[in-house]
């Protein structure tokens, strides 16, 4: 299934998890993945409990990933699907004192701050190395 052209522009493409496609949000005033489930459902509830797992597992590795690699505070997982009707969760490493803290990200006016490619390479790596994306970019 085809991106939604709004997390297209958004974010970067990292590679495919097991159930999933992982994107890394082309935002970096803070590490903000999100985890696109390769279905038609657009809401977690619409998933068969099967799937619903498997999503689930991989958000929370990839939660606990991004607590550890990034020496996050708090780790915020959210599903919300106002402006982008695809299903799709939010995994974002928050730290006391980041651009929006203690607020949501979300419309908050964060600095310009992108990755450069040799990062976003980096974290494709240590997520390989990981067992949690298959290391293949296709965006930078």
């Amino acid at each position: 299934m085809p991106l939604h052209p709004r997390l297209s522009a958004d974010c970067h493409v990292l590679g495919d998890t097991k159930s999933n496609t992982l994107l890394l949000h082309k935002n970096a005033s803070v590490p903000w993945f999100i985890l696109v489930p390769d279905c038609e459902e657009t809401a977690l509830f619409e998933l068969s409990e099967e799937k619903r797992r498997a999503v689930e597992s991989e958000w929370n590795q990839l939660a606990a990933w991004v607590h550890s690699r990034y020496s996050c505070d708090r780790v915020n997982v959210a599903a919300i699907g106002n402006l982008v009707p695809q299903l799709h969760l939010h995994i974002i490493g928050r730290k006391e004192g980041d651009p929006a803290w203690p607020g949501v990200v979300w419309g908050a006016d964060l600095p310009d701050k992108a990755w450069s490619a040799d990062e976003v390479q980096s974290i494709v790596n240590e997520l390989a190395a990981a067992g949690l994306v298959q290391a293949s970019l296709t965006d930078l």
